[in-house]
């Protein structure tokens, strides 16, 4: 195995990632106004995108895409700690601690949720902004679907991986 795909290596990787999208995460929340990043989503490409869905019969989608568009705030949450869930458990996942590998899940949730709370405190003294229970709770759906996520990949790709092995061995 090459020295920079070592576990060591992609477990340092990971831990640097999630210390890295921590501060992202607290940068973010320190900000008075964040209108500026709210704007990347521009309100008029998702009236266009759900245009697009409503006549296709796909309702689901595009009762999701009308709460993105009214609830962008809450939105950004979701998809952030999506983000956030998936380096802190390949964190997890790649440690060389039995222990931390085999609660990745578990610790995921913890360290995610803590961090939702603590930045929603820090969030209160920042002038502009307030705190809200709203937002922990779309932090914890995005980390479980991040964890949902991750999950399944892991899965597809040892299954991928059995695959070839299975074919090297004939």
């Amino acid at each position: 195995m090459k020295r920079y795909l070592q576990p060591v290596n992609i477990f340092r990787f990971f831990l640097v990632s999630s210390i890295l999208y921590a501060a992202f995460l607290f940068y973010l929340s320190s900000l008075s106004d964040v209108s500026l990043y709210m704007d990347l989503v521009k309100k008029q490409s998702l009236l266009e995108i759900i245009s697009i869905f409503e006549g296709s019969g796909l309702g689901i989608i595009t009762e999701i895409l009308y709460f993105v568009y009214s609830n962008q705030d809450k939105a950004m949450h979701f998809i952030l700690y999506t983000g956030f869930g998936i380096v802190l458990y390949l964190t997890m996942h790649f440690s060389r601690k039995a222990r931390l590998r085999k609660n990745a899940v578990l610790l995921t949730l913890i360290i995610g949720v803590l961090y939702a709370i603590i930045d929603e405190i820090h969030q209160s003294f920042v002038p502009g902004r307030s705190s809200s229970t709203t937002d922990i709770i779309f932090d914890t759906a995005g980390l479980v679907f991040s964890l949902i996520i991750t999950a399944g990949l892991i899965i597809i790709l040892r299954s991928i991986n059995e695959w070839i092995h299975r074919g090297q061995a004939k």
